[in-house]
């Protein structure tokens, strides 16, 4: 049977569950209470919350699905017998809601549509999973996945990070984590069926790495299999980062990628090489990061910056972090960010994982 762990303000409710699923973990509580436990624990297969008594539900709702496991599946109760409620609740990505008073049949039906649903339709929480493409090699770009990925899985999100750079890629140095084997022929299997826990090394409970082995270095890469292997890391983690990709890599990913991070140096080659990305995105979401990946003086002035970016300023400008390369080299990044500079990987970091700042409980 799978984990069941319910959140309910009332006794009546309460009895209800045990009643219809005896192995179920029933504590007393609401979505509210959910959102926090959920943060600190890792979600059961199955939720049961509670929206009575919060003033905005819905608000408490999108938290949950961000910070519960992207495959525990949520049902949710409450006094409003509402359709317009319910849908809110399923476009939002909540399976079902059964409105009170909790019945042991209704209960029991509710959990076998989710037994029968299982290997028949996408989880609905699949949608809050979000594909970033970090480019920019050789400018931090590496750095700038290492650290988002790392404060957005403090902040509560599973987070796979992929990097998809055959011959030099140095993100699981940052992580200071061995890869696991088989992402070369993965790449170059069209036909799916990936297995995410055997490709995926976990850097932390809700952090995982896939990258090119050590010792597979030079064996040719691919394009055939990259968008099968983003689906199915899909259904495992809300935020998706990959750097280290080719041209065509990112040819191919466009389409899915809500957003993507062009790291670039304040020096003429850096700036070039940020406006080439500008180009080839033709106009689609990006964030420009400028990162003083070295203490090097002002190259470029700020009207010059700014024509060679099309008219664009730096959204985030990442200063000099001196003791970031000894931070990286002992595969912990995050700790050569102060706790001023983390609120610039802040304003890259909400939107990315779609919370507003002050929506965190």
């Amino acid at each position: 049977m799978a984990e069941f762990t319910a959140f309910l303000s009332d006794a009546d409710s309460r009895r209800v569950v045990r009643e219809a699923a005896e192995q179920a973990t029933v504590r007393r509580g609401t979505v509210r209470h959910a959102v926090q436990a959920c943060q600190t624990e890792e979600s059961a297969d199955l939720l049961l919350v509670d929206l009575d008594g919060e003033q905005n539900p819905l608000a408490h709702m999108a938290l949950l699905l961000q910070v519960c496991r992207p495959q525990t599946v949520i049902l949710a109760t409450g006094s409003e017998n509402s359709v317009a409620l319910a849908n809110d609740l399923y476009r939002g990505g909540v399976f079902l809601y059964i409105p009170k008073p909790l019945d042991t049949s209704d209960l029991r039906r509710g959990m076998l549509e989710v037994e029968a649903a299982h290997d028949e339709e996408p989880r609905p929480e699949i949608q809050t999973s979000r594909l970033v493409l970090v480019l920019g090699k050789g400018m931090g770009a590496n750095t700038v996945t290492a650290l988002l990925a790392r404060l957005a899985a403090e902040r509560g999100r599973y987070v796979s990070c992929v990097d998809l750079d055959p011959n030099f890629g140095t993100l699981s140095l940052a992580f200071d984590t061995q890869p696991e084997r088989g992402l070369a022929q993965t790449l170059q299997n069209p036909g799916g069926g990936f297995d995410i826990e055997r490709l995926q090394a976990r850097v932390s409970d809700r952090l995982g790495l896939i990258a090119h082995s050590y010792d597979q270095s030079g064996e040719p890469s691919g394009e055939e299999g990259l968008l099968g292997l983003v689906e199915a890391l899909s259904t495992h983690a809300h935020m998706i980062l990959a750097c280290g990709a080719s041209l065509a890599q990112v040819e191919t990913l466009r389409h899915l990628a809500t957003n993507h991070l062009i790291v670039f140096e304040p020096t003429p080659a850096g700036v070039s090489i940020a406006a080439r990305w500008l180009r080839i995105l033709e106009g689609a979401t990006s964030t420009l990061i400028m990162n003083h990946a070295r203490a090097l003086p002002s190259l470029l002035g700020d009207e010059q910056l700014r024509t060679s970016l099309g008219d664009r300023t730096p959204d985030v400008e990442i200063p000099y972090l001196r003791n970031m390369a000894r931070a990286m080299a002992l595969g912990e990044p995050e700790r050569a960010v102060s706790r001023r500079e983390r609120e610039l990987f802040d304003r890259i970091l909400n939107p990315l994982v779609g919370l507003a700042s002050g929506e965190e409980s």
